[in-house]
């Protein structure tokens, strides 16, 4: 008879790799996530839910297909998967200050995260400020055009750009802390998470089990944030909340997805 001491270490062991099997998922082929933007401000013995104003909405649509590459001269050939991501930012109320922006990555799927070889971002109000980014890999070349003038820098390392950085936590095991490289446009940052807590959030009615992390982007003013990620099928993120220029708070919350996420 096994004694409750080994049952009870054999049910934790089970559970963690059944964790890591479910955050091993691939992702789908296609699949898009929507999330509504809320602003709100903080009131004393006010419940932040009870401020907030539905002030816009992000669209994400992810898509991939086989890429064939030829070995040699030979008919061999390896299949490798490419991606497309497709962010839309439509903003309502005090965020139309911000204006409507589109973000465009593109680029290789791999086991440890996706590898942007480009990354767009069209400013509608702004056109002045789109940006191209294209990253050469095999030469660790960047390079960024901006208002009509292209610069060029070296990165060596794994970069990621908004897009890959918001889908990164899926290739990621579970552990209390992350740090990930990003392009945002013009700059390289360093994004540094630690995990806070599990939590079991309600949104529209749908309770998640998440995990809570906070977020910051050292020497950057206001970079504070927190992530809750999905604990089940898919990490992705089902809420973030940050602080804009000027102190104003906003919540992403999760509206609607084709994912799977619950088991």
């Amino acid at each position: 008879m096994i004694s409750k001491y080994k049952l009870a270490r054999f049910l934790l062991v089970l559970c963690v790799i059944s964790n890591g099997l479910l955050a091993s998922n691939k992702l789908p082929e296609d699949f898009f996530i929507n999330y509504e933007l809320f602003q709100f401000i903080k009131l004393r013995n006010v419940d932040i839910e009870k401020t907030q104003i539905l002030s816009g909405e992000i669209n994400l649509k992810f898509k991939s297909k086989s890429k064939s590459k030829s070995k040699s001269k030979s008919k061999s050939k390896s299949k490798s998967k490419i991606y497309n991501i497709n962010i839309q930012l439509l903003t309502k109320k005090f965020l139309k200050l911000y204006g409507d922006k589109t973000l465009k990555s593109e680029g290789l799927i791999t086991k440890k995260g996706l590898l942007f070889e480009t990354f767009q971002v069209k400013d509608l109000k702004k056109p002045k400020k789109n940006i191209l980014v294209v990253f050469d890999r095999k030469k660790d070349n960047l390079k960024v055009d901006y208002k009509k003038q292209t610069t060029e820098k070296k990165f060596v390392g794994n970069l990621l750009d908004i897009p890959t950085l918001f889908l990164q936590f899926h290739f990621e095991e579970s552990k209390p802390k992350y740090t990930f490289d990003f392009i945002e446009g013009k700059k390289i940052r360093r994004v540094e998470y630690k995990k806070i807590k599990d939590e079991k959030i309600t949104i529209n009615g749908n309770v998640y089990l998440t995990e809570l992390y906070e977020g910051i982007v050292p020497l950057v003013k206001n970079s504070e944030h927190f992530i809750w990620l999905s604990k089940e099928n898919y990490r992705i993120p089902i809420k973030i909340r940050f602080k804009l220029k000027g102190g104003l708070m906003i919540d992403q919350k999760i509206k609607k997805t084709n994912l799977v996420l619950k088991n």
